[in-house]
């Protein structure tokens, strides 16, 4: 399956490091990469903020946690930081990529005839935990429009 979601969690927490608010960042899960302090383009400590808050994410299975020590010269109302912090929440989360075959099908004396899928792509879904079919379809919809005539669901969860 593709990597959408993680890569534009990645981007997400790039964009949020490097454009928006200067932080240092220390994990207590070093089993695992700090994403901040690996996406960061500048360098810092923790001696240079006068503000620090622990963001907890947790996922599906015991080895997958991380609290996130951050060290910030935001005030408590920023935007910024808080979408820094939401993001981080999800980061073992969140993450639902789906894949669309678009083909044509011909149906000849009740019998169903599918040709080769003649177009591909693929998308995320990082705002629902866990998205239902609903969902996927409304995200694909505000995404593409509707260019299909009848929808089939392969949703292996």
């Amino acid at each position: 399956m593709c990597s959408i979601s993680h890569d534009q969690f990645i981007e997400e927490i790039d964009y949020l490091v490097n454009e928006e608010i200067e932080v240092f960042c220390e994990v207590k899960n070093d089993r695992l990469i700090n994403v901040i302090e690996e996406q960061k383009r500048y360098l810092s400590g923790k001696e240079s903020f006068k503000n620090k808050c622990v963001v907890t994410a947790t996922g599906y299975s015991q080895s997958d946690w991380q609290e996130y020590v951050i060290y910030h010269n935001e005030d408590e109302y920023s935007l910024s930081l808080q979408r820094l912090k939401d993001e981080l929440k999800k980061t073992f989360t969140h993450m639902n990529d789906y894949a669309v075959e678009k083909f044509e099908r011909t149906v000849i004396n009740g019998k169903k005839f599918d040709a080769e899928p003649h177009d591909f792509t693929h998308f995320s879904i990082r705002h629902i935990e866990f998205p239902d079919k609903d969902d996927v379809l409304k995200e694909y919809l505000d995404i593409y429009g509707k260019d299909f005539d009848e929808v089939e669901f392969n949703l292996n969860n």
